[in-house]
């Protein structure tokens, strides 16, 4: 239910984005407030039914005016507190982040590889995303996974493009078990 509702929260400030004229910059600030509100002790008092409600919310509004959002992401998170839908602003952001690529053409891409990647190697793996996803921009995130043995998996959200030695690996394994049977 909480990812119905947050993408609704998204779409409502991606219309109002898209009037203003400003899709990038409320991105740029839901990323800054997720940012704020996700720091653990600030997550633990806002979230907390200890606490209350009316010292909550006028957190919230102190920590909106320090990070000087728009009217338009500020409103959001206050409406956010009040209804005590805060801890969904993470999946608020996700969602507007992807509704935001799609407006765009780009494409966000997780690269894992078992050691760290140089600039080329990195280069040449955003160049395969652009030619594997169809998109002109590719924002790339690079994780290093020592489990992958060797070779690079690419995530393009939703699609897996595994080129790693360890599932080299597995399929060999499959493939000679089946063949000795």
């Amino acid at each position: 239910m909480t990812g119905r509702l947050a993408k609704r929260y998204a779409l409502a400030v991606f219309d109002l984005g898209r009037d203003e004229g400003r899709l990038e910059a409320l991105g740029e600030e839901l990323g800054r407030a997720v940012a704020a509100f996700e720091d653990p002790p600030v997550r633990q008092l806002l979230l907390s039914p200890l606490i209350d409600a009316g010292a909550r919310l006028r957190t919230t509004k102190d920590i909106l005016a320090a990070l000087g959002l728009s009217p338009t992401v500020t409103n959001l998170v206050t409406m956010l507190a009040e209804r005590d839908r805060l801890a969904i602003l993470p999946e608020v952001a996700r969602w507007y982040d992807g509704l935001l690529d799609v407006e765009l053409g780009r494409v966000r891409v997780t690269m894992s590889s078992a050691a760290p990647l140089g600039t080329a190697e990195k280069n040449e793996l955003v160049e395969l995303a652009r030619r594997l996803t169809g998109r002109r921009e590719v924002l790339a995130s690079i994780e290093v996974d020592p489990d992958l043995l060797g070779g690079v998996v690419l995530d393009t959200g939703g699609t897996v493009y595994d080129g790693s030695l360890r599932a080299q690996l597995v399929r060999l394994r499959k493939e000679m078990s089946e063949g000795g049977a």
